[in-house]
């Protein structure tokens, strides 16, 4: 018999991002911080693009969140949405689309009912990082004073085929620039924005905070920005500017969820208990000679919780692994929990730490009630790596 070693969650939390001084400091996150997966955060397959690219901007002016909000409004991640030029076909109704889905639209409208002059700026008498309360869309429609210059946008990102001849970048070095692919927008984008918050920062007697001021540099122009000495107010032809800025500003908190230890929403052990086999012990009783994973002993009908945000790629069973869930993290990497008497989630659901995803047991090729965890690089067998150091990066075991 193994004798079982403990693994003891770490009080610690491990930051993983630090936004607090990011942006010019208007947008307020918390300390240790890892972007929201799923519906109401930040898809999977887009976070590590979103932090990369956050992350090639020098001196912490770009921040993970900001950059995941800006994207949210432009297309709600979809990388095949398309604006619609003013004078485009009929059945366009000659405005851009609204990437935001009815409830989305219905939830927001109802939240917006303060109404400010267009007397007053974007930053008078509001809190730092927060933009005064107006009423209308969110800034996907454009006034009639501007529609009419609004070139057509594609992608993520939503550049137009003009900006994206100066400002695209080959993000994934495959030897293209294209307007429709994540890999290549995204870091474009940050790019981008990042130049903007730079030349925000040259220019502290504008209106607006910097962020503010690089968001409506990136919706309407620099040019615009010079010829207001600030951000567009709430009314005139430029109010879409104000909707869109006060749109990230507003959202940009709340794209991150805490991380570290058992916060919810961050990172946390797959169940209470001590640890049996370990990770790579040898034995006949494995198909490769060598054990996958470690195993978690306790007996059937324990919860059992996803480590960290995700999406479910894997939900049902597995063979030898009996009932199992698999769970692809935003770092590229996968979580797998084995054995399981019974499955509660299901196959696309998003997830945070903490997140009941089914119940232990002894289901598949066992000896006895436990839970059998792995770390792996893709969703399949054979790609596991060492669980304890991925845990130890997360501040969980000792």
């Amino acid at each position: 018999m193994v004798t079982p070693i403990s693994i003891g969650v770490g009080a610690v939390l491990l930051g993983s991002l630090d936004d607090s001084e990011a942006a010019g400091g208007d947008v307020p996150a918390p300390t240790g911080t890892a972007l929201k997966a799923g519906d109401v955060g930040v898809p999977v397959i887009y976070a590590k693009l979103i932090r990369d690219a956050a992350a090639d901007c020098d001196d912490k002016l770009l921040t993970a969140p900001v950059l995941a909000a800006q994207l949210k409004q432009a297309s709600n991640f979809n990388p095949r949405v398309r604006s619609v030029a003013a004078d485009g076909p009929a059945d366009g109704g000659g405005s851009l689309t609204d990437p935001r889905t009815e409830e989305q639209r219905a939830a927001e409208n109802n939240t917006e009912t303060d109404k400010k002059t267009d007397e007053e700026s974007l930053s008078e008498e509001s809190p730092p990082g927060e933009l005064p309360a107006e009423e209308g869309s969110l800034g996907n429609e454009l006034s009639d004073g501007s529609r009419s210059d609004r070139p057509v946008t594609r992608g993520i990102a939503q550049f137009s085929d003009a900006d994206w001849e100066t400002e695209g970048v080959d993000g994934n070095n495959d030897g293209a620039r294209d307007i429709l692919d994540p890999a290549d927008a995204i870091p474009s984008l940050g790019k981008k924005m990042c130049g903007l918050l730079r030349t925000a920062k040259k220019n502290p007697g504008y209106r607006g905070t910097p962020l503010e001021l690089a968001l409506a540099g990136h919706h309407v122009g620099w040019k615009t920005v010079e010829k207001y000495g600030g951000a567009p107010r709430a009314s005139g032809a430029d109010g879409a500017t104000y909707e869109y800025v006060k749109a990230v500003v507003k959202s940009a908190p709340q794209m991150v969820v805490p991380v570290g230890g058992k916060v919810a929403g961050g990172w946390t052990l797959p169940v209470e208990g001590v640890a049996g086999t370990p990770y790579h012990q040898r034995g006949s009783s494995w198909s490769t000679g060598v054990h996958t994973g470690v195993d978690f002993v306790v007996p059937t009908g324990t919860p059992v919780q996803a480590i960290g945000p995700g999406e479910v790629v894997t939900a049902g069973a597995g063979g030898d692994y009996g009932n199992q869930v698999v769970v692809r993290h935003e770092d590229g990497t996968y979580s797998q929990y084995a054995h399981l008497s019974e499955v509660k989630a299901v196959v696309g659901q998003s997830v945070r730490g903490g997140t009941l995803i089914g119940w232990s047991g002894a289901t598949g090729k066992v000896t006895g009630p436990h839970l059998h965890f792995e770390v792996r690089t893709g969703p399949a067998f054979g790609s596991d790596i060492s669980p304890v150091p991925y845990l130890r990066g997360k501040g969980l075991v000792s």
